[in-house]
């Protein structure tokens, strides 16, 4: 063999095994990248599960509860922080849309010093001339304000009676939550996002307002009046695991009881500032509707 044949297959030699370890070090590597990804896989899979199972749990705390329960869910303090935690579990629920909520809840603090309110309504004469305050300490106020506009009105979805009297069942639940679970609640007062006349039910601010006026509308509910619910499971009054979307509503099993406990708490709302500077929202009665 020549000397040049001879280095030429040296020359090869030491290319195979410069091939060969590029591809030792290349399966070598293989494995440790495909572990990697068989990782990460698992714990996308576990995040996956794990969110779904929330949603689940979540869901099914609506659904289902044991014997002798009210419900399954409660706030885990009897303060006016837990009123709060009423209104952050039951709002989501309630859907204007399958994706928008009907509204924001939040407790309105009448005993804020910086912020002093009073709830008043007319007294036993019926007239705004004898305005009774509701007591702050046994008062619980919900404000609904409405998804989808600057001002609090639902600017989402549609305006009907419907959804009107989805937002009453709404009220309701807060009532009945409250007076269950809050210490020394005597009334429950939800004031609804605003809407107008010349629409049906809680209407979004139209572009052109002419012909319409704006209302706002309030509920208030006594304990002693949704006592009977409260003696009884949730579910015996509000019989679905979740609230029914606007277009079932008035076909739900419990519209009527809604509409028949709601009818005589419904109230017109309006804000006015009193003498001492403080905020006053005076309920004045509003005819069934």
């Amino acid at each position: 063999m020549s000397q040049e044949d001879s280095t030429g297959l040296a020359v090869a030699r030491v290319s195979d095994i410069g091939a060969s370890g590029g591809r030792t070090e290349e399966h070598s590597r293989l494995p440790r990248e495909h572990r990697f990804r068989l990782g990460l896989y698992a714990l996308l899979g576990l995040g996956a599960a794990a969110l779904i199972s929330a949603v689940v749990l979540s869901v099914s705390g609506r659904m289902t509860a044991g014997a002798g329960d009210w419900s399954v869910w409660s706030p885990t303090t009897n303060t006016t922080s837990g009123a709060q935690q009423i209104a952050d579990f039951v709002a989501p629920y309630y859907r204007a849309t399958p994706a928008e909520q009907l509204a924001v809840v939040t407790t309105v603090n009448l005993n804020d010093p910086n912020h002093p309110l009073q709830v008043v309504v007319p007294g036993s004469s019926g007239s705004t001339s004898s305005l009774v305050p509701l007591p702050p300490d046994s008062t619980i106020v919900y404000n609904l304000c409405g998804e989808g506009s600057s001002d609090c009105s639902i600017g989402v979805g549609s305006p009907s009676s419907a959804r009107l009297l989805l937002l009453k069942r709404e009220a309701l639940e807060l009532a009945l939550y409250t007076f269950k679970y809050i210490s020394g609640a005597n009334t429950v007062v939800a004031i609804l996002p605003p809407g107008r006349t010349g629409c049906v039910g809680i209407c979004p601010k139209p572009p052109d307002q002419s012909g319409t006026t704006k209302v706002d509308l309030a509920l208030a509910f006594d304990h002693s009046e949704l006592q009977p619910w409260l003696d009884h499971p949730l579910r015996a009054a509000l019989p679905e695991p979740l609230p029914p979307t606007v277009s079932q509503m008035e076909n739900a099993p419990e519209a009527e009881l809604v509409s028949v406990i709601t009818a005589h708490g419904l109230f017109q709302e309006r804000q006015e500032q009193a003498q001492d500077g403080s905020s006053v929202v005076l309920l004045s009665p509003e005819p069934p509707s």
